[in-house]
C-alpha cells in the first residue's frame, strides 16, 4: 500500500490526517489499487503453479512406486532344454523339449552349433524360414546336415536364441567323417518342426 493510500484511508477513518491536494488523486489511487489486485492475481496464479507442478512431481514419484515393474522377466527360451539327440555321417537332429512358462520361437536368429574348438562349425536359420512357437510341453526337431567333422569325439551340440538363451547338449557316436582335414566342417541348416511327445514319458529330458 502507498503512502497516498494510507494517508486517504487514515482521513476517511478520523479525518485527522489532511489529504494533500493532488489533480490526479483520484487516478493515482485507482491505479494503486489496481496495480494491488494485479500483484495478488499474480501471487495467487503463481502458488497454484508450484502447487500443481508438486502435484504432478508427486503422481510421477507415486507412479515409480506404485508402478514400477516387477524384476526383468527371464527371456522365453530360458528354460529349453536339448533331448534326445541323433547323428549320422551327413547330419545332426537335434529334439528341443519346450520352456517351462510361455512359448519359445524358434525362427530366423537361432543358431547352431558343433563343437567348442578350432574345429567349431556353424549354421543360423536363416530369414526365409517361417519360425514356428515352442510351447510348454512340446518338442521341436532341428535338423542341419552336418559333413567333414575332424575335431574331437562327442563335441558339444549348442543353440543359442536370439533372446540370450542357450541350450547345449553333447554328441554321441556316428559323427561325420573327416573328409579333407585342411578344410573346415560344414554345417547348414535343413528344418525346424513340431513332434509329438510320446504319452506316459516318465523320465525328464536331459542337458548338460
Amino acid at each position: 500500500m502507498s503512502d497516498l493510500e494510507r494517508q486517504l484511508r487514515a482521513f476517511v477513518r478520523d479525518g485527522e490526517v489532511p489529504v494533500p491536494h493532488v489533480p490526479d488523486l483520484l487516478e493515482r489511487v485507482e491505479a494503486g489499487q489496481r496495480r494491488h489486485r494485479q500483484r495478488r492475481v499474480a501471487l495467487v496464479a503463481a502458488t497454484a503453479c508450484v502447487v500443481t507442478g508438486l502435484g504432478v512431481a508427486g503422481v510421477v514419484l507415486r507412479g515409480g512406486d506404485d508402478h514400477a515393474p516387477g524384476p526383468a522377466a527371464s527371456p522365453a527360451c530360458d528354460t529349453v532344454t536339448i533331448g534326445p539327440t541323433g547323428v549320422n555321417p551327413d547330419e545332426v537332429v537335434l529334439v528341443l523339449d519346450g520352456p517351462a512358462a510361455r512359448p519359445c520361437p524358434v525362427g530366423p536368429g537361432v543358431r547352431i552349433t558343433v563343437g567348442s574348438d578350432a574345429a567349431a562349425t556353424s549354421t543360423t536359420v536363416p530369414a526365409t524360414f517361417t519360425p514356428l512357437s515352442l510351447g510348454v510341453g512340446q518338442r521341436a526337431m532341428v535338423t542341419a546336415s552336418w559333413s567333414n567333422w575332424c575335431g574331437g569325439a562327442n563335441p558339444v551340440a549348442r543353440i543359442d536364441f536370439p533372446d540370450g538363451s542357450r541350450a547345449e547338449a553333447r554328441l554321441g557316436d556316428g559323427l561325420p567323417a573327416c573328409t579333407d582335414p585342411g578344410s573346415p566342417s560344414v554345417l547348414e541348416f535343413r528344418r525346424a518342426q513340431l513332434v509329438d511327445v510320446p504319452t506316459g514319458e516318465s523320465a525328464p529330458p536331459t542337458a548338460s
